[in-house]
């Protein structure tokens, strides 16, 4: 039996001073699930831009089911911006007003969650209203 897991909010970008990492609680979970064999997917929300595009190839190279991620075309992908201080503390600026902060019920959505086996639920998209 394949185990089925569901990763529920946010997928975004941390932008490291050594460089983009993609991150999210939830689209790491369902990494993380995937690469130990489970079957994975994640209901997100990203931008139509280019670390939007690079999350779904990320997404379809690892062999995580693309169906439940929406894509926005006004609201940029969620991004968080790391700094480091002179010693080493790590500040996190997680942007607001992207596409996670819009996420939609779905048909795709509501399906996938009543198939998992283990659902992991993101707090940063539960930061608004929708």
């Amino acid at each position: 039996m394949t185990f089925k897991v569901i990763g529920v909010g946010e997928a975004l970008w941390d932008l490291l001073p050594t460089g983009p990492q993609l991150g999210g609680a939830p689209a790491n979970f369902a990494c993380h699930a995937r690469a130990l064999g489970a079957q994975a997917a994640v209901v997100t929300r990203v931008g139509n831009d280019s670390f939007g595009r690079t999350i779904l190839k990320r997404f379809e190279q690892l062999g995580i089911t693309d169906g439940t991620v929406q894509v926005d075309d006004e609201a940029p992908t969620g991004r968080v911006t790391v700094a480091l201080s002179d010693d080493g503390v790590a500040h996190f600026t997680i942007h607001e007003n992207v596409a996670w902060d819009r996420l939609a019920v779905t048909p795709e959505g509501l399906n996938a969650v009543r198939e998992a086996d283990a659902v992991c639920f993101g707090s940063l998209a539960q930061r608004g209203e929708p």
